[in-house]
């Protein structure tokens, strides 16, 4: 047999293997997912976190995911469905696939549940959330503040966000330290009041936002990057610094719906 035909034929039957493991991977990740939800029922479980596994493999939308908090309620429901499911077809229709990032809305009864996509590493861990007043600035929080960190609070879109002490109180940051530019009661305000999200146009990895109480902030990832009040019009600055295809204006309060 000629030896390019043979070649073919092996790198066929490698993609075929490697396809077959990645079904594999996928239906291992799901069930154990689903069995963490189960898990979670049985103990009272309200809230689940979603945790990705950031580095250059990370998709858009495991990106964008990473640090929600998501009601039991909501994974209970989905769960159901993927173990309800009769054949193959409603088993995609109980826990499609996304490619994009997904931003800011209330997470449609299909969606929520990892794996998210095809080789995905995305996993959900269960939670609990609690309130903790730090120099009179009251967050909700999964955990409490470590020595590292300044804010730790679940903003309007679901995401526990984080902003570091480095980054708070080091003037070689930004020109300003942040903690000159925003205190920490409007910063968790500013969290609590966000408006509209867009993918920066400089760093497509970071997210802007703007918040009712007039500051800008950019995350990368869960990370509060940084957050200060434009010196002309927020609606314009943001509009100037974002990707306005790729983001969400935050009409509905989810904080206030999840996390009374």
């Amino acid at each position: 047999m000629d030896f390019t035909i043979l070649n073919l034929i092996n790198m066929m039957l490698s993609a075929n293997t490697s396809y077959f493991e990645g079904v594999s991977d996928h239906i291992i990740s799901q069930m154990q997912n689903v069995s963490v939800i189960n898990e979670g029922a049985k103990n009272g479980v309200e809230y689940y976190k979603v945790v990705a596994r950031i580095d250059g493999r990370t998709s858009e939308c495991c990106r964008s995911m990473n640090g929600r908090i998501i009601p039991a309620s909501h994974l209970e429901a989905q769960s159901k469905a993927i173990q309800n499911a009769k054949n193959i077809a409603q088993k995609k229709a109980a826990a499609i696939w996304r490619n994009g990032a997904f931003y800011g809305k209330i997470l449609p009864k299909d969606f929520g549940l990892p794996p998210y996509h095809f080789r995905c590493r995305t996993e959900v861990v269960p939670v609990w959330i609690d309130e903790e007043v730090v120099d009179g600035v009251a967050m909700k929080n999964t955990s409490p503040l470590n020595q590292d960190e300044v804010i730790k609070h679940i903003d309007k879109t679901g995401v526990e966000r984080v902003l570091s002490k480095d980054n708070y109180f080091d003037n070689g940051n930004h020109s300003k330290p942040l903690y000159r530019k925003a205190p920490k009661s409007d910063i968790v305000k500013a969290l609590n009041s966000i408006e509209r999200v867009a993918v920066n146009n400089k760093n497509p990895n970071r997210l802007n936002a703007m918040s009712q109480n007039g500051y800008f902030l950019v995350f990368d990832g869960v990370n509060l990057v940084t957050i200060y009040k434009p010196t002309d019009s927020l609606e314009k600055y943001f509009k100037r610094s974002s990707v306005l295809t790729q983001g969400e204006i935050i009409k509905s309060n989810i904080f206030t719906r999840w996390f009374k």
